[in-house]
């Protein structure tokens, strides 16, 4: 064990994890891991001099088990003598409301509890337990995924504080044999055994094999993502020094730049300020652009090609123009009016953008020649209490109840399932009631209300159609 206490220590004061002083919160589930980790910080925190406390989050996905779990955690804090914090996640009530992925939404749910204790008590520094076999595991999903396999951050900022890993150079196995030396007991979670999440596969089928040709495979893979990192923290001071170099700002404070200027950096920058420059317009907005590699790619070609000029949609109403050797961002103005919520008046049409116009009514026989030349046609009813209607843009937030579903769906998540593209879905009209639930976004999918035949109920009809 002093051969595990010491990896620990040093790779502490490495990546200067910890310093004198510190209160830190150890997230503890009850599992091998985070009791070992537990462990070792609340009986090694006054040579380190910090305070320590632990933080339990129970997920609700295993009723009373995981309650149970909790109860367990806090009898160990009250052992150690060091402070405790519970909280729980309704992770089956959101994945009901929202859908998603169950490991997401519990991780996402998690870390806003953590950074909630974090902030209320004043712990700058949340302690969790991954090891080097979760790094081999998470790199290896990264590869598969095409993303930058940098693994997971040894050291990171986090709301109320920094996260670390000190666990990261030891074993799965050193944590059994540190358990069994100080007899601790722990819990295992039976989800864990489950093939059918990603991370579980990986850790019981690809991970063992690759530990069988290489025992050092893990442990090897610690220190390259930690290089990795350390990379990238540099080409990320790089590309700010270049994005503080060579962009300029127009009169309505969006960027441009010379595309010969940006020519001369080295692709790996180039790449860097791209991103840069999409967080910039971004910053601040309810839902941020999604920086995925094909967007920046496409970005990446045309910055760097001479041929003529290019304009690109963009979300959020912005627009990516090349003008020869001028690269600009504009707003579309147009978009910027379809932000704002209209009227939509019965018996007018309604111009929603460039693309599409609304109109709705009363259902009767004077309706026939309205049918003429349009898109798309609805009957729907709505109570008194709904009217008047109005006409907006998607907001974080929003969602839609659809025929047959007992709870709202997200539209974000509606717009991933219908594989909407991510320009076209800010310029969708969504047809919202006097309450500001949406009931329809035209031309993609209606509200439990409307139906695509003509009923008894249908006492009013929708029609849509392309300008």
């Amino acid at each position: 064990m002093d051969t595990f206490r010491q990896a620990i220590f040093r790779f502490i004061k490495e990546w200067s994890l910890i310093a004198p002083g510190d209160r830190v919160l150890v997230a503890c589930s009850g599992g091998v891991d985070s009791v070992a980790l537990l462990h070792f910080m609340a009986s090694n925190q006054v040579g380190m001099g910090i305070e320590v406390a632990a933080i339990h989050v129970d997920h609700m996905l295993r009723g009373e088990e995981s309650v149970a779990d909790g109860a367990f955690v806090e009898r160990l804090c009250a052992t150690y003598g060091i402070p405790f914090f519970g909280g729980s996640v309704p992770v089956p009530e959101l994945m009901e409301q929202d859908g998603g992925n169950v490991q997401a939404v519990c991780r996402a749910g998690r870390y806003a509890l953590f950074a909630e204790i974090m902030q209320q008590q004043g712990y700058g520094v949340l302690v969790t337990a991954h090891h080097a076999e979760d790094q081999l595991e998470t790199v290896l999903m990264q590869v598969a995924k095409g993303s930058q396999p940098s693994g997971i951050p040894v050291k990171r900022e986090v709301d109320g504080g920094v996260v670390i890993r000190p666990l990261l150079p030891v074993m799965k196995a050193d944590l059994y044999s540190y358990a069994r030396e100080y007899a601790l007991q722990y819990r295992e979670d039976p989800s864990n055994e489950s093939d059918a999440y990603m991370r579980n596969r990986y850790r019981h089928h690809i991970a063992p094999f690759m530990l069988k040709e290489n025992p050092a495979a893990a442990k090897n893979v610690v220190k390259m993502a930690g290089w990795l990192q350390q990379d990238e923290d540099l080409f990320e001071t790089l590309a700010v020094e270049q994005f503080e170099r060579i962009v300029e700002f127009t009169e309505e404070g969006l960027p441009t730049i010379d595309t010969r200027v940006f020519s001369d950096m080295h692709p790996a920058l180039q790449r860097r300020v791209i991103t840069l420059l999409l967080k910039y317009l971004y910053d601040g907005e309810s839902i941020p652009v999604e920086y995925n590699s094909t967007l920046i790619s496409q970005l990446l070609h045309h910055i760097t090609s001479q041929n003529g000029n290019v304009s690109i949609d963009l979300p959020r109403g912005y627009r990516f123009m090349r003008a020869y050797s001028k690269l600009t961002f504009v707003r579309d103005t147009q978009l910027e009016e379809m932000a704002i919520r209209k009227m939509f008046p019965k018996g007018s049409w309604t111009r929603w953008g460039n693309d599409v116009e609304l109109y709705w009514t009363e259902v009767d026989d004077s309706i026939a020649g309205l049918l003429i030349g349009v898109d798309d046609i609805m009957y729907f009813d709505l109570p008194d209490s709904d009217f008047p209607l109005y006409i907006k843009r998607r907001e974080d937030g929003d969602r839609i109840l659809l025929p047959g579903m007992d709870h709202p769906k997200r539209l974000s998540r509606l717009f991933i399932d219908d594989k909407v593209d991510l320009a076209v879905r800010d310029q969708l009209p969504l047809i919202v009631t006097a309450l500001g639930e949406v009931c329809a976004v035209p031309g993609l999918r209606y509200g439990a209300a409307f139906s695509r035949r003509k009923t008894k109920q249908s006492h009013y009809i929708v029609l849509t159609r392309k300008c």
